[in-house]
């Protein structure tokens, strides 16, 4: 008797701590990760009642300061600190995947990691949102 396959895949957290070259062993980060992660991006925007982009961007630096302060629970102030640290050390880093002394291709690696870092930044500030939009419902009816 053959095993019976689950209709959907299995749900998986998303967000700059779960995806990427580190949730995927034996994997790197390839356009067409950082084109998923865009994708995911720019569907979750389109739900309706969802955080828009403007709002995503603008919730950014309030996302930072709560996440250092231990305050958001959605990711911690190490695991956030470890990405950008590897984010930061890839770009300045003279060992790429492609050198950057190609033009415009020695780029491309860089600008893909960038790429998925970001998106994965806003997506979490999306959550973030939601997030301090209920802790506000809950303290104005408690």
């Amino acid at each position: 008797m053959g095993k019976s396959v689950p209709s959907q895949p299995p749900h998986r957290p998303s967000g700059p701590a779960s995806s990427g070259p580190a949730a995927r062993p034996g994997r790197g980060l390839d356009s067409e990760t950082v084109t998923r992660s865009a994708w995911r991006l720019y569907r979750e925007i389109r739900q309706p009642g969802a955080p828009g982009l403007g709002a995503r961007l603008f919730a950014v630096p309030r996302l930072l300061r709560d996440v250092l302060a231990r305050r958001y629970p959605g990711i911690g102030p190490g695991k956030l600190g470890l990405l950008a640290a590897a984010v930061a050390l890839y770009l300045l880093s003279p060992i790429d995947a492609i050198p950057d002394f190609i033009p415009v291709l020695g780029w491309t690696d860089d600008t893909a990691v960038l790429l998925w870092f970001l998106t994965g930044l806003t997506r979490e500030s999306g959550r973030y949102v939601e997030w301090a939009r209920a802790a506000a419902e809950d303290a104005r009816t408690s």
